[in-house]
């Protein structure tokens, strides 16, 4: 058994390819792998049987989009209220992630604003919903790494 679990080397090798390609095929990533695309194809259904693999996305820019402001908000909450808060928040469209943490605040909170100003307004809207007692606006300066997976 592999540090990934039931994962072995070529799961990983193939899960690694695809994050860096999604659009690679079959026989691109059997090519690089030195098997079958035969051998590709069922370990991939293995894997999306498995839930290991999810599904395939696109991954959109939010700069060349226009959201030029990254932001990460600490919500406390009142604790009886933390779910409802949560639940509020999902509907909001520039929250791209809501994580229930542990310390002095309830929720951390990713958001995507056009600018300083609709990032100033996302902030009040939060703090209008029911339940929130405070907020602490963390402003990213820079992405020095994202990545979805820990692979």
């Amino acid at each position: 058994m592999s540090v990934y679990g039931e994962l072995d080397e070529l799961d990983i090798g193939i899960l690694r390819l695809l994050q860096s390609n999604a659009r690679l095929s079959y026989r691109g990533i059997a090519s690089r792998l030195g098997v079958s695309p035969a051998t590709v194809l069922v370990r991939l259904k293995k894997l999306r049987r498995k839930g290991v693999l999810k599904g395939f996305t696109i991954v959109l820019d939010p700069y060349k989009l226009g959201y030029n402001s990254l932001a990460f908000i600490l919500v406390k909450t009142d604790p009886r209220r933390t779910k409802y808060v949560a639940a509020r928040l999902l509907r909001e469209p520039f929250i791209t992630e809501i994580h229930e943490v542990t310390g002095d605040y309830h929720l951390l909170v990713k958001v995507w604003a056009k600018d300083n100003v609709d990032l100033a307004n996302i902030i009040d809207r939060i703090r209008l919903v029911d339940g929130v007692v405070d907020t602490n606006t963390l402003y990213v300066l820079r992405i020095v790494k994202e990545t979805r997976n820990p692979l």
